[in-house]
């Protein structure tokens, strides 16, 4: 079998996460987010970030986008501004603009919306002929994996709320964000409209916690998730987990274990890598022989190609151990990596 390093959710879950909704396997509840799990878990997020939040689980990053966007842009003229390469600009199907909504491309500066960029694209759209942009959406850690500042952040937020544009973050990854920059979830809080914390990239089976911090943008999504088809019968599952996952940073500790290994990586491949980010993601640029012969004993991600080389994508999770790596040294030492 394969060493597997395709991406960071090809296991079922944490441990603990799991024995802990073996512990209320027998508990009868309410469904559809109406649980005393799911007013337990809002209130446990609200103390964290400091804020009166809504709260609700969706079972997966797209319909997460999809529906959180359908919240903010609520006519078809309405727009989103977004980088290139995007989560929902390149690896959704075309979610957004079959939810009737235009995406509008930002420029990228090493890998990153160019901050500096964000006033001149707005600026492009002058009048009724042309679409309203609305809103400002980017991931946290983002497809290369690279993360963005407090500094970066905030200087978003701040344009966002100059331009009347709301602020959405996707964190699918912002777990390891939060580890490899330092800041927290009240931080985030703090700065955008909307985020997500994932579950599914960090440990948990299935699941990413929406929290909507505008008042302006809460009237009504309950309406909204059971018409975008997000509405989950057992929310309380969802609820169980995240309480779990939230408990003493626990998943932190998840997103810690997945950079630690990520590092090794890093480390070992340094003069291989082509993006510099910091999370568990890890880019690597192999010859094509090299990539044939690590391609029979490793599961990866192929992310570029071209006649001579390839650029391949490594990831680390929760549950790597020292096995793996040591096993996937030994056949970088064979290969000559």
């Amino acid at each position: 079998m394969k060493l597997n390093f395709k991406n960071d959710y090809n296991t079922i879950g944490d441990i603990k996460i799991l024995n802990k909704l073996i512990e209320y396997k027998d508990e009868k509840n309410i469904g559809y987010g109406e649980d005393y799990h799911s007013k337990e878990l809002n209130d446990m997020v609200n103390s964290i970030i400091g804020k009166n939040s809504d709260t609700y689980i969706l079972s997966g990053g797209t319909i997460t986008n999809v529906i959180g966007l359908s919240q903010i842009l609520k006519y078809p003229y309405e727009a989103v501004i977004t980088g290139e390469n995007s989560h929902i600009n390149v690896h959704e199907t075309g979610a957004i603009e079959a939810s009737s909504h235009k995406i509008i491309l930002t420029p990228l500066k090493n890998g990153k919306i160019d901050i500096s960029k964000i006033k001149d694209t707005y600026n492009r759209f002058t009048d009724n002929h042309m679409v309203l942009p609305k809103c400002l959406y980017l991931s946290d850690a983002n497809e290369l994996g690279l993360t963005y500042t407090i500094e970066e952040l905030k200087e978003i937020s701040n344009i966002c709320k100059e331009l009347n544009l709301y602020f959405f973050i996707d964190g699918a990854r912002l777990s390891q964000s939060l580890v490899s920059e330092g800041y927290t979830l009240k931080d985030i809080a703090s700065l955008c409209d909307m985020f997500y914390l994932g579950g599914t990239k960090n440990g948990l089976p299935f699941g990413e916690l929406l929290v909507i911090i505008n008042d302006e943008l809460k009237s009504n999504f309950k309406f909204l998730l059971k018409n975008k088809l997000g509405l989950l019968a057992k929310g309380f599952v969802g609820a169980i987990m995240f309480k779990e996952y939230l408990k003493d940073n626990y998943y932190l500790t998840l997103a810690s274990k997945a950079l630690t290994y990520a590092n090794k990586i890093r480390d070992r491949l340094n003069k291989y890598l082509i993006y510099p980010n910091k999370t568990n993601q890890i880019f690597i640029k192999v010859s094509n022989d090299i990539f044939d012969k690590l391609n029979e004993q490793v599961e990866f991600e192929i992310w570029e190609v071209s006649d001579s080389y390839k650029v391949i994508r490594l990831v680390t999770s929760y549950n790597t151990n020292d096995d793996e790596i040591n096993e996937l040294f030994n056949i970088f030492d064979k290969l000559g990596l």
